[in-house]
């Protein structure tokens, strides 16, 4: 009988560079981090001697992309302004063939309302009028992922949406607005949703998702339902057609983003192991594997402390969990 797995674990140091024990996760499963130019990493991912901060931003993750363990990285910055085909075509020349990015969506198409915040300026608390303006998607975004070496390596775009009041928009028109702008979109890229309003995970809104292709961002963050929650809210609305899954592992439930950085900066060490995290995420490899569907886990530093380990920490209990289930897994 084999043994039950411990879920508290943490990897070590030495572990990041182990490519023999890295190539037992299985080949559908993409694992990495939520950015990656963070130096509290120096020493751990990143041993090489760079010139300036500038070199250090501009070309470490080639050698982030060559820790054994890492096939994706989440591109965060893309969610503050939209990609530069300049700046993909970098990214494209760092990473090898197999890898495929998650792409963050401009913010200015899922925002709602603009927050009262300095960072938005006259917009502060002003409804967003490019709220799901398709035609803004292609033009400033889509068209810089034109060159095929960009798009070769380009994974999922998810499209992340912030909490919002039933006062500022009513879940079922967000629901209908959604749908239409997913159908709206080209076919056959790999479209993902993520919303934070455990409200919206009803039957309409996966309903929408499966329409278009769309899949269901499964995220572990502050207030949302767990990960687990919401695999079975998708299984009682018919569960999930598209090809592949995302989960983003994000901040520890009930503490916020805010907390979690003053918990866990520098971010240089795993701090809090999370056990239903990382069972979770286990249910969700599981299913893909048995499907044989692809699925992207993103972690941010937020998540545990260290998101290099927890990634490293969790492929080690991928590698060694391929026999048994959990009950709840995704559909």
């Amino acid at each position: 009988m084999s043994q039950p797995l411990d879920l508290t674990a943490t990897a070590t140091a030495d572990d990041l560079s182990d490519a023999t024990a890295a190539s037992t996760v299985p080949p559908n499963v993409f694992l990495g981090t939520s950015t990656w130019a963070f130096a509290g990493w120096k020493g751990l991912v990143y041993k090489r001697s760079y010139k300036s901060e500038r070199e250090f931003t501009q070309s470490c993750l080639e050698e982030y992309a060559a820790t054994p363990w890492f096939r994706t990285v989440c591109i965060d910055s893309f969610f503050y302004n939209p990609p530069k085909p300049e700046t993909l075509q970098r990214c494209a020349g760092q990473v090898p063939a197999h890898f495929r990015w998650v792409s963050k969506v401009w913010e200015r198409l899922t925002i709602l309302k603009y927050p009262s915040h300095a960072r938005y300026g006259a917009l502060g608390g002003q409804a967003n009028p490019d709220f799901l303006n398709v035609e803004l998607f292609k033009q400033k975004v889509l068209s810089a992922y034109e060159d095929p070496g960009v798009m070769a390596r380009t994974g999922p775009f998810v499209f992340q949406f912030a909490p919002f009041a039933p006062s500022v928009m009513a879940y079922e028109e967000f629901t209908e607005r959604l749908a239409d702008f997913l159908r709206q979109l080209p076919k056959g890229l790999p479209w993902a949703v993520e919303v934070r309003n455990r409200e919206l995970l009803s039957k309409p809104y996966f309903q929408a998702l499966n329409e278009s292709g769309a899949t269901h961002v499964f995220n572990h963050w502050n207030s949302m339902l767990s990960m687990r929650e919401q695999m079975l809210k998708a299984a009682e609305a018919g569960g999930l057609t598209a090809d592949f899954y995302v989960a983003r592992l994000l901040t520890p439930r009930g503490v916020s983003y805010e907390g979690a950085a003053k918990m866990f900066e520098p971010y240089d060490r795993l701090l809090k192991p999370s056990p239903e995290m990382r069972g979770d995420v286990l249910r969700l490899v599981r299913r893909a594997v048995s499907t044989g569907k692809k699925v992207f886990v993103t972690a941010n530093n937020k998540a545990e402390g260290n998101s290099p380990l927890t990634m490293v920490t969790l492929a080690k209990l991928i590698a060694a969990d391929q026999t048994g289930k959990v009950d709840g897994e995704a559909q």
